[in-house]
């Protein structure tokens, strides 16, 4: 299996991370701290393809998707419509607004982030505000995590035979320092560094 392959594997089991897209609307004018609310609420269960380049910096999307530039964008779009992960509710508290950045923590319920809380920070662009980067795991359900990941990855028919299972076991293995690492650095090496004892020789 080539090293792309290899890596595609992996993705499949890593996305879709929630907050991967971003849904907001209404013309009443509700405050800043609402609107952020709202994104980080709406962003779990978006479904629109078009949300990826309007509510999501393009930090956010490299991030969440473990590539850059028009590649992260194109991930983002592919997979608008998996609602595999999906938390059933988040609960967004501590939102603070600092002129046109905010930061607030997501608690997620049901999906690959239930009993877990990330620390999101947010941008504002003209009137939109655009989900930037996860920046903390104050509370991190690593369980809970790799059990949703498995429970994908077991539906996938593109994950089987040695390798796919492999590449499982290689995310059950993973360490809570190690998989919190991944997710906040959305580093494409540091993904392909977990799954690497999968390869095959030769």
């Amino acid at each position: 299996m080539s090293r792309p392959k290899l890596l595609a594997l992996a993705l499949t089991l890593a996305l879709p991370l929630p907050l991967a897209l971003a849904a907001c609307g209404g013309s009443d004018e509700p405050s800043d701290s609402d609107q952020v609310t709202e994104v980080i609420q709406d962003s779990a269960t978006s479904t629109d393809p078009a949300d990826c380049s309007e509510l999501l910096t393009q930090q956010f999307m490299e991030q969440t998707s473990f590539s850059k530039g028009k590649e992260a964008l194109k991930s983002c779009e592919d997979n608008a419509d998996d609602t595999q992960g999906d938390p059933d509710s988040v609960d967004v508290s501590e939102v603070k607004v600092e002129g046109d950045t905010a930061l607030a923590n997501a608690a997620f319920t049901g999906g690959n982030f239930d009993g877990s809380t990330l620390t999101v920070s947010l941008v504002k662009e003209g009137d939109q505000w655009q989900l930037d980067q996860i920046v903390d795991t104050p509370s991190f359900n690593a369980q809970a995590f790799q059990d949703s990941l498995v429970e994908q990855a077991e539906k996938d028919p593109s994950v089987q035979g040695e390798v796919g299972q492999c590449v499982i076991q290689q995310f059950q293995g993973a360490s809570e320092q190690q998989i919190k690492a991944l997710i906040l650095s959305g580093d494409e090496q540091s993904l392909v560094a977990l799954v690497a004892p999968c390869a095959p020789s030769g």
